[in-house]
């Protein structure tokens, strides 16, 4: 039996619903650690009050960490993040070429690594692109 491809759409937007304009932000980090709890801050002030903006936080200096240890050839990362109602959409995209994102399994021991597994755990859905301009790992939060 063949498997049916994977299909990925977006949900339905419900005319009942009725969504604020969403709120973007986006600011770009020169790609060095002293930049993370920069780029920290900036996702605190941009969702200032929100109640996904912990979660939003903590998964963007994860995300940014990561391009900062392993997009070597990356000079800049940018945050974009887009808030519709309570959904907060966060993309962190750096310009390097080489490399892709990728899952490690670790132990309890190890120091690093789980990037991913948090940002699996509490993203609702999350996902990386990668082009030839660079790499962008996306997420999305709601409390």
């Amino acid at each position: 039996m063949a498997s049916a491809p994977i299909t990925v759409v977006e949900p339905p937007v419900l005319p009942s619903v009725q969504c604020a304009m969403p709120l973007t932000a986006t600011r770009t980090f020169e790609r060095r650690p002293e930049e993370v709890p920069v780029a920290r801050r900036f996702i605190r002030d941009a969702l200032a009050g929100h109640p996904a903006s912990y979660d939003a936080e903590l998964l963007t200096c994860e995300l940014v960490t990561n391009a900062v240890q392993h997009a070597s050839d990356a000079e800049r990362v940018t945050v974009a993040i887009t808030r519709r109602g309570v959904v907060v959409h966060v993309d962190v995209i750096d310009d390097g070429r080489a490399g892709l994102p990728h899952w490690r399994e670790v132990s309890g021991y190890d120091e690093g690594g789980r990037g991913f597994q948090l940002v699996n755990e509490i993203a609702q859905r999350w996902g990386f692109l990668r082009e030839p301009i660079g790499t962008c790992v996306w997420f999305e939060v709601a409390p």
